[in-house]
Order: structure tokens, then sequence, then C-alpha cells
């Protein structure tokens, strides 16, 4: 700790006394460690900004947001990686005043007036002014950012005027939490105090040298095992960061989150205390200067390896150039890429609409990867981060790829006429998303890792809608980087598992959904056109005839007769089965209420007619418009806007446990808010519904550009009513929600080009020319004859009649032309291990365009293993792990799910098959094979030394003798095989579920488990849930929707639901816990 006065004394002190002081008492007491908990900031953000160098060869690495008066987020060295909560100004007056530019607390009363504006139309510079309005005093902070071009650095121009005759000292403070973690950092003051300056600061002028304290971070390796986000190596990122000004600090310190240096400071400007170096959750702080007018410039450089210096020099060197020249390079770069777009003449003569189309589109842009061309973030924000713990690397927010968010962007850059940027989000999906089954994750890192392995079948269905698009555009397979196959894929998995989706587009309930369906549909048609041209004429019929039933039953699936928002038939938000009239109930997500599924309202059917799938006019498209209307549309003084659904819980707290507008979190129950989104989807059906006055096209257009905020970022939500609240949100204006949202600023630019055009620019020709402008053709007759619902063959037979000139027989393992003669065909055809859809497709020939089909389907089940090594029976009904354990409330943990009835073990050539038979096998979530369940195999070699007989993370329990190997399956991560230790043995497991009888083989290398001959082992069944440690659902005293019940209220609970047990052993005993001794489980021997 060092002991120094207040400004006043600290004048009367020469340079070398101010350095000797800081030296001398830098040991006397121990240095800060630890602080209070980190969390990020609000997902509210003011502006964005990047070089927009993304094709050079050696691209900036460097990538910044704003709040209101903070940079926040800055992101190195990927645009995913976060490494810092804020970087603010301070001002004081060195007797107890003390205002930052950053805004704490929304509920606290402030005299601070904070502004963020574009300073440039044509570039992503920002200009942030912050003004005292208090009576007694009058002074203004103005900052300007920019990336500095030339090297890995943020650059921020501050400006300070004082009219009140007040000198006051101004401090940059910067609140790390470098590479995605805000727990374990450590700082440093490097350097000394700068010659005296004299006036020199307080009149504005600077003395140009880059002297004086420089302030360095960097993050240990405390927490690198659990780090979210990892090098191409493999290796956890150490991002260093230094903070330095132009003309060097003239005073410094570091100190923990809450510490008493920076606590003092921060509350009435003391710097009595001050520290060189800290750990934990760590702040820096170094003052630019004192008086009443000063300008100088300072810098964010970062550098990684924890390099300390490189970071130091980096800034340095960006230092060295006038902020004048970097803002001029900087700036240009986004007037070049502006430069080559195309801009609709719906903006071009409105200065406002200009200015945010420009922005909207740079915006889209800025999102992108610069490592993984293509790969752009939803958001690059914390939605209400301001509750959101930061202590650990994890994966934080939005900054994440989404397909589907991607789409967005994708068919917004195209019409924009940047083809090059929608070329690369399909290639992207294609080579870093999509799995050898087609199957597309519900997003990913950036690198393509799956972060959240949900089945959401639109991701999986818009890339061939692009690939169509660019196909359009004149980007076939060899100019798009991509083949046939990656087309073929997703669309055979779109064939195979849909229509009904595991999740729809708001990532929260499983069924069949009209916007998801749509994607589908017009995916499929798109995929089928291009077959078509392509020669694989088998393919097209196939996937162009399950489109046509899909269209064709839209209604018949979705749409009600009998629910009770209208008397006609509408459509609702998700129906479970295929049965829309049932009124099944449906439990809103986010703390929502439980409600007949007929009666939410989702405008999600819109999608159908903007893809082309059905026309405009369409009766009960119509009627499902005017329900939308009267039962989620909110008019604000920016123009309408709409709730995704009624019952909706993501968005800001409602008031029943916090106060409202409180930050929405998992623990509380929130409100959805208004989303700007859904003024230009509407916005795009108008364009040919022909509506006017508030839902005109350009209403809406001019709406959305209303609900931006002041820097033009259009948000996630919009606040939806006048009532003031603690949290001052403003009715029409943005919330603590992910701001800008990639999809918002997508769905203005594509509006914009839509009004041009007369029509939606999405919508693919093909797709709509088949169904929405006309009469879809009628197809032949068919009448098959399948194969048993059981096989024991891989080869089956299939027959039948039809009245078509062609048939085509396709199982997912194999696509055959069946010869139709005299009206019968009969064909043998290979079916896959596991569960296979024989599809049945014939059609009246000719052009595909034109072509009529009818298609019939049946499921057959096919288990393929080898030799038995050891098969174990298990009772039935004893899924209640120690005896009382009972199933979450949800309807999709139907009986008998972790129900274990069976356990087997196969060997074949190099592999070993486990296969696990359970009461009831379901797949609700569409996870690999399973979704519900987390099955876990402990194997142990009894002449082998090593190992432990503590169990995976989340399995409170014990083993009677140490295992060394452990397999864990689950539907929503990558199956492994582990060492005791927990690292990887091996990846190369794949799971093969088979709800025909309820049964799921998972194949593993022998190499990864060594001979079996000998060994124990026993297996557990678990639930599943990402959420948890370990992945593991967990049991609680009560039972809810989610949660077992049954255990106590704490961590003892071993959460197994089921295991088997070896002879003379009660699963009762196996499983029995209390407070302070866990289960000890015993094995099975592998005789």
């Amino acid at each position: 700790m060092r002991e120094l006065s207040r400004r006043d004394a600290l004048t009367l002190l020469g340079a070398g006394a101010l350095g000797t002081a800081f030296a001398d008492s830098a040991s006397a007491a121990p240095l800060p460690t630890g602080g209070i908990d980190a969390t990020w900031t609000t997902g509210e953000q003011y502006g964005i900004g990047t070089v927009a160098d993304h094709r050079s060869e050696d691209p900036s690495r460097v990538w910044f947001t704003l709040s209101e008066g903070a940079l926040t987020g800055a992101r190195f060295p990927r645009i995913d990686l976060m490494n810092l909560r804020t970087l603010d100004f301070l001002v004081t007056d060195g007797e107890g005043y003390a205002k930052r530019t950053h805004v704490v607390d929304r509920t606290a009363e402030t005299t601070l007036d904070r502004t963020t504006v574009q300073s440039e139309d044509e570039a992503l510079v920002f200009e942030q002014t912050t003004r005292e309005t208090a009576s007694e005093r009058d002074w203004t902070l103005t900052v300007e950012y920019v990336a500095d071009p030339d090297h890995d650095a943020v650059l921020a121009d501050v400006r300070f005027e004082a009219g009140d005759g007040v000198e006051y000292d101004v401090y940059a403070v910067a609140d790390l939490a470098l590479s995605n973690s805000g727990r374990s950092d450590t700082a440093t003051v490097r350097g000394s105090a700068p010659p005296s300056k004299g006036g020199g600061k307080g009149k504005g002028e600077g003395n140009g040298k880059r002297s004086g304290y420089v302030l360095t971070g960097r993050d240990t390796d405390a927490n690198d095992d659990s780090a979210a986000f990892r090098a191409p190596d493999g290796s956890a990122y150490d991002t260093a960061l230094a903070l330095a000004a132009r003309g060097g600090f003239d005073w410094a310190t570091v100190d923990v989150v809450g510490g008493d240096a920076l606590s003092s400071l921060l509350v009435d400007g003391t710097t009595a205390t001050t520290y060189d170096e800290a750990s934990g959750n760590v702040a820096m702080v170094g003052r630019l200067g004192s008086g009443s007018s000063l300008r100088e410039t300072v810098g964010l450089g970062f550098a990684e390896g924890g390099d300390e210096e490189a970071a130091s020099a980096e800034v340095q060197r960006a230092l060295r150039r006038a902020f004048s020249a970097a803002r001029a390079r900087y700036t240009k770069t986004w007037r070049d890429y502006l430069a080559d777009l195309d801009t609709p003449d719906a903006v071009a003569g409105d200065s406002e609409l200009r200015a945010q189309y420009d922005t909207a589109t740079m915006a889209l842009k800025a999102a992108d990867s610069k490592q993984f061309p293509g790969a752009g973030l939803a958001s690059l924000s914390v939605p209400w981060g301001v509750g959101v713990t930061a202590n650990e690397p994890s994966d934080y927010g939005y900054n994440f790829t989404w397909a589907r968010d991607l789409y967005q962007a994708f068919s917004a850059l195209l019409a924009a006429g940047d083809t090059e940027s929608a070329r690369e989000a399909l290639a992207y999906i294609y080579e870093y998303q999509q799995d050898e089954t087609g199957f597309v994750p519900q997003n990913t890192y950036v690198d393509g890792r799956t972060r959240w392995g949900g089945e959401q079948m639109d991701n999986i269905s818009f890339p061939a809608i692009m690939a169509y698009r660019l196909r359009e555009a004149g980007i076939g397979f060899e100019e798009g980087g991509y083949g046939y196959e990656h087309l073929k894929r997703s669309s055979d998995y779109v064939a195979a598992n849909g229509p009904e989706t595991g999740q729809e587009r708001w990532e929260e309930e499983s069924g069949l959904s009209p916007s998801t369906t749509a994607a589908e549909i017009a995916g499929l048609a798109c995929a089928a056109s291009i077959a078509a041209d392509e020669g694989e004429r088998a393919d097209a019929l196939v996937w162009l005839a399950l489109a046509d039933r899909w269209q064709r039953n839209t209604e018949n699936w979705m749409a009600t007769s009998t629910g009770d928002l209208a008397d006609e038939q509408y459509y609702f938000r998700i129906n479970d089965d295929r049965d829309p009239d049932d009124g099944a109930p449906r439990a809103m997500n986010n703390g929502g209420p439980t409600l007949d599924e007929r009666n939410v309202a989702d405008a999600g059917f819109l999608e159908l007619v903007r893809l082309g799938v059905k026309p405009a006019d369409d009766p009960v498209i119509r009627t499902s418009v005017d329900i939308v209307d009267d039962t989620i549309r909110v008019d604000t003084p920016n123009g309408p806007g709409w709730y995704r659904y009624n019952g909706d819980g993501y968005g800001e707290q409602d008031g029943s446990d916090n106060p409202a507008g409180a930050p929405w979190s998992l623990d509380n129950t929130g409100q959805g808010r208004l989303w700007p989104i859904f003024s230009g989807e509407r916005a795009e059906y108008e364009l040919l519904a022909g509506g006017g006055g508030s839902v005109a096209p350009d209403a809406l257009l001019r709406s959305m550009q209303r609900f931006a905020n002041s820097g033009r970022m259009i948000p996630e939500q919009v606040w939806d009513r006048p009532e003031p609240t603690a949290y001052n949100w403003r009715f029409g204006e943005g919330t603590g929600s992910a701001t800008p949202l990639s999809w918002s600023m997508a769905q203005f630019v594509r509006l914009a080009h839509g009004i041009d055009a007369g029509e939606p620019v999405e919508t693919p020709a093909f797709v709509r020319e088949r169904y929405a402008d006309g009469d879809l053709p009628e197809g032949p007759t068919l009448d098959v004859q399948f194969p048993p619902s059981v096989v024991g063959s891989k080869a089956v037979t299939v027959s039948g009649t039809t009245s078509g000139s062609e048939v085509v027989v396709s199982t997912g393992a194999e696509t055959v032309e069946a010869n139709v003669t005299d009206g019968a065909f009969s064909t043998e055809v290979a079916v896959a291990d596991g569960e296979t859809t024989v599809t049945v497709v014939a059609s009246t020939g000719g052009d595909i365009a034109a072509a009529g089909t009818t298609v019939a389907r049946s499921t057959v089940a096919y288990v393929d293993v080898g030799d038995p090594v050891a098969e174990f029976g298990d009772p039935e009904g004893d899924d209640a792990g120690p005896g009382g354990y009972t199933y979450p409330t949800n309807g999709v943990f139907v009986d008998g799910a972790f129900d274990l009835t069976s356990f087997g073990v196969y060997e074949d050539g190099d592999s070993y098959q486990f296969v696990t038979g359970l009461g009831t096998l379901t797949n609700p979530w569409g996870g690999n094979g399973l979704s519900l369940q987390t099955i876990q195999v402990y194997v142990r070699d009894p002449s082998a030394s090593g190992g432990t007989t503590t169990a995976r993370a989340g399995v409170n329990a014990q083993f009677t003798d140490p295992y060394q190997r452990r397999l864990v399956v689950e539907g929503f991560a990558q199956p492994v095989v582990e060492d005791a230790s927990g690292s990887v043995v091996s990846r190369d497991v794949t799971v093969t579920g088979y709800q025909s009888v309820n049964a799921v083989k998972v194949e593993v290398p022998k190499a990864a488990l060594g001979d079996l001959s000998g060994t124990e082992l026993v297996p557990l069944v678990l639930g599943q849930d990402g959420y948890n440690t370990g992945g593991i659902r967990p049991v609680n005293a009560e039972n809810g929707g989610y949660v077992f019940g049954g255990g106590r209220d704490d961590d003892a609970n071993p959460n197994v639901v089921d295991l088997v047990t070896p002879e003379g052993v009660d699963q009762a005993d196996a499983l029995a816990y209390t407070a302070t001794e866990q289960a000890t489980i015993p094995y099975l021997p592998v005789e």
C-alpha cells in the first residue's frame, strides 16, 4: 500500500519524490486479492466497432462495444472473446466530488446527462458525451472511439472542458475481464511518473511524450481448465491488456473491485491509497491530468499468451500516431466497404433512414468473424449482463453463431450487394456447423464447436434456401466453396426428421411450429430445384414430395378451429402433435403461465407467406393476422410493436419478485417485451397484402429506425408500456436485452430492399411459383406394401401400385428408382442401423416444377449388434433411485423414460457396443439418439493400478473400488470415453437411438477401453440438463416441471435414477445416502 496525500499535496512534490514515494511504500501492506464477484454489463450497446479489414491477410483482431458512458466488452483476438467489463472516465475535484461517466446503476438518481451518437454516418465511429447538469457544476467530457487499423488496439480521443472555474482530475478506469473471465486476472502499474507537466495538461496542450505510468493486466491460468473458448490447438486463451495515455498517466493504481483504493476513489475522489499490483477481479486507474481543460488520447492494447510487455508495446506504438490519423484510416475502411454496396431508393432520399441503413449494414459486417469468415454473431452483447456473474471463463450472452440468425444476416447482405459475405455465411455453415448426418446444432462457437446442441429444424433448413438464393445470384457449388453433398446431408436430415422440431425459433418448445415448418418446406423445395438442375432427380422427387405434403397439411396440423381467439381457423404458436384442436396445455418457459396451446398467439406463421409457402390473402393467414393484432400488439410512440407471443417470460422482470424493469434472470418471473424484428416481418407481409396506415411497409421501416437508440443500434426488445419504473425504461425504446441484435439490423436492411422491390426479397422464386402463386399440381395415386416395423436384415422389399410414371424409394441409407410396369412396382432397398423412415414417392413425371407428387412413409427398425460379451437384466419400474425419486412434472418426462430394463455389451471387430434398454425412449428435444437421459458406464480393471472411486461431476456417489475408464453419453454433448481424472480418451463414440424397441446403442473403439474380459462395470441412468453440474438434472425434495423429486434440498442426492446391481444387492441399498455419507455403488462382473 502506498500512502499519498491528495492532489494539492502532490503538486508540491517533484516527479522524483512521487516516484520514490511509490517505490518506498509499495511493500508496506499485502497486495489486494479477490474482490467482489464480477458481472458483465447491460446488453444495451450504443455502438460497435472494428476495422473493416475482414479480407485482409493481417486484419485487426480487436472489436469493441459501447454502453452509456463506457466502452464495454473489448474483444481480442477473436470476436467472441471478451476481455473487458468497462473502460470509462472519472471526474473528481479532490474535495469529495466524484462522478463516473458509466451508468453503474439505472435506478440511481444522477445529474449527469449521457449521450452516444455516431459521429461519422459512413463509419462505425461513435462519440460519447457526458455533461454535468447540477446547478453548481458545469463540465463536459467527450470521448470518441476507433480501432487502430495497424495495431491490436482501441483508441479513445478524450476532451474535457469545465466552465465552472473548478480544476478537476480526470481518470480512466478499466474494469478487466480478460479471456472472458472477471475473477482470475492480475493487474500491474508499470513505469514512473512523467516529468512535471505544470499547467500543460490543464491548458489542453499535453506533452506528446509516452512517459508516465502504463497499466497492464493478464489472465492467469487459474481457471484455464474450465475455459469455454479455445485456441486452434485446444489451449485456453491467456489475454494480456495494457492501458496507456499518449502523454502518460501522471498517477496510477490498481486494485480489486470493491477494494479500498478503488472504492474510495470512486466514491469521493480519495487518492490516499494506491497499489502497484492486484489479483482477482481487478481494475486499473490512470489519471489523464488535472485542470479545467484537457485533451488526451487513451489506448487499450492487447496481446496473446499473457504477454503484458507485448500488450504495452502494442498500445505504445498505436499512440505514436495522432488520433486523427488513426481515425481517418479507420473511417476509410468503412467508407470503402459501403462504396461497393447498393442503397435502396426506400432510404436514399431520407437522411435518417439512409444513415440507419448504412449503420445496420456495417453492424452486420462488424459482427462477422475475421478468423472464421461467415461466422456472424447473433449480438456482441450479454443480455441483462449486469445480473450475469462473470467469474468463470464460460459461454456468455449471444456471442455465438446461430444458423437462423446467420440466415437473416445473409439475406440482408445479399440484398445489399455484399454477395461475398453472403457466400461466406453459407460456406461457414457447411464447413464448420454441419455434421456428417446433416445436422446443424442450435448454435456454435465461431470455430464450429457445438455450444448448444438442440435440434432446431429451421436452422437445418435455411442453408438450402441460402444455396438456392446464391445460385440465383450466379454462385453455384464450385464458386461457393461447398458441394452438393452438403445440400444433400441437411435436406436428407430434414426429410427424415421433420416436420416436427425439437425446438422452434424461440428455442423453447418442441412440436409443429408454423415458422419452422415454413423454413422446412421452402428448404426442401429449394433443395429439390437444385437437385433437379444437378441431375439428381431421385433426391429432387423425395424432397419435393415431402415439401408438397407438408404444405398441404399446414392448416391440418397447426391451425385450430376450436380455440378461444377466433371463431374461424387460425394458426397458433406451436402444436405438440398433429391434432391442433386437442387443447393440450403448454407451460410457457422463463416463468410464464401454463396455457391451452390453441390460445397462444405468435406471428411466426407470416414466414409461410414470406418464404412463398402460402399466399398473403390465404383466409387462415388473414384471420391469424387479426388475432396477432388483437392479442400481442402494442402501439408505442415510435410505432406499433409486437410480442413474441402472449405469456412470454423472456424480458425484464414483471414486478412480482423484484421491481418492474429489473434484469431478466432464470430465477425470477420475466415479461417478454416488444421485438422490432416483428415490425419488419409484418411489413414484408404487408408488401403483398397491401396494408396501409401504421402497418404500411414504409411506416414500419420508419418505426424500426425510431426503435434504434441514439447510436443507431436496433435492439432485440423495446419497452412496452408508458408507466415509469425505477429502471427508467422508456416506452418504445430499447431495454437491457441484446443491442444491437444482428437479426434486427438485418431485418431493417432487408425490408428497405423489399420496399424497393414491392415484395419480400428473401422469397425463393421456385417456392412462390409452386405454392403461393397457384394450385399445387395434383399427385398420382399410390398404394404401398411396407416391410414390418422391426426387421432382421439390412435389405428390405418395398412394393405397391401407382398411377404415376415414376417411383422413388428412399431410406436414408439408400435412394433407388423403382421401375413402374403396368402401374406396379417392387424394389429392394437397404436400411441403416437404427430406426429408418422408408419414404416412397410417386410422381406424374416431367419437369420438376410442374410434377405432381404423392408420398407414403413407414418406420422400420433394424438393430445391428455383434457377438454378446455380457448381458444383464434389471427389474422394470425401479426407476426411483434410492426408492423415493419422482419424475419431473413436465409432460415430456414420460413414464419409463429413466427405467433401465436391460444392459448388454457386444463386440464387433474393433468396437464394443453397449445397448441400454429403457422402459420408454423418446427424443422430444431432438438430441443425438436421446434427449432426456444421460447414460454413464464406469469400467474397472481389478488388475490395474490407479483410478478413483469418485464419480463424475453431477453424480454424488462413490464406487466400491477404483475405476479407470468411464463412458459418458447424452444427446446434446459429444459422447466421450474419459479416464478417471476426466481427461478425454476418445471422442470416437457413436450413439444410435431405437424408439421402436426403446433402446440406445453406443459404439466405442476397443482401444479406448482395453479388453473387457475380466473387468467390472456398472451402467447408470440419470437425467440430462445442460444447465447444471456435469450436465445432470438435479433431484430435490419436491419435483417440479424440470426437476426430480423425492430427494433432499442439498447436494447429497446421488441423482442416479436407475442402475443395474449385482445379484443379491438391492438398488435402494446401493444408492443409500445421508447428508454426510455418499452412496457407494457396486460393479457388475464381466465374465
